[in-house]
């Protein structure tokens, strides 16, 4: 009974030192992870949108209620103090989970400039190819008059995107991810 004493002792306080040393190396690496994620996210938008002096987060200003709930956040791009562009990172639900992306749009022309993928868990070799710049740049340039479509041969028209090879519902996830970015860009910057 003593020993079984002794060693629980024993072992409370490995897991309290153990514990206190996580809290101590997370406390010290915090702000470096932060640091670190927001450089990756300013490089992003400036990858999706590489034009203007200063990019702003203005979810607040043009998010609400009533916002479809896929679009997470807004960027407004700007030069000379005057809207250039916006950014919008929207999560649509793929084959194996949520995809997060940003989608840039071009006020002037109004056309995508580009689109990232920041995050998914799409199919090794096959969804997980949506990252790749052969189907990252089949958006960029695509006017926002009509809706995207995914198709399965060579594109038609220009408002269709060509499906990657086996990762049809992953293709289809991201287009409406733009396309739902699309439509609230029509809305609210459209005239």
């Amino acid at each position: 009974m003593r020993n079984i004493l002794k060693l629980g002792v024993f072992l409370l306080l490995i897991a309290g030192i153990a514990g206190l040393g996580i809290a101590y190396v997370h406390q010290l690496t915090a702000p470096l992870i932060e640091e670190q994620l927001a450089s990756e996210k300013a490089n992003s938008l400036l990858e999706v949108y590489p034009e203007g002096d200063f990019i702003a987060d203005e979810s607040e200003k043009y998010l609400d209620s009533k916002t479809d709930p896929v679009i997470k956040g807004l960027h407004i791009a700007y030069e000379d103090n005057n809207p250039v562009g916006a950014i919008y990172l929207v999560e649509p639900s793929g084959y194996n989970g949520t995809i997060q992306l940003m989608v840039g749009f071009d006020l002037a022309t109004q056309k995508i400039t580009g689109i990232k993928i920041l995050s998914q868990s799409e199919t090794p070799g096959l969804g997980a190819n949506a990252e790749e710049s052969f189907f990252t740049d089949r958006f960029k340039g695509k006017s926002i008059e009509k809706s995207l479509e995914v198709v399965k041969q060579e594109p038609a028209g220009d408002n269709q995107i060509l499906a990657i090879t086996s990762a049809t519902i992953t293709s289809k996830a991201v287009t409406s991810g733009v396309n739902i970015a699309r439509a609230h860009f029509q809305e609210n910057f459209v005239q």
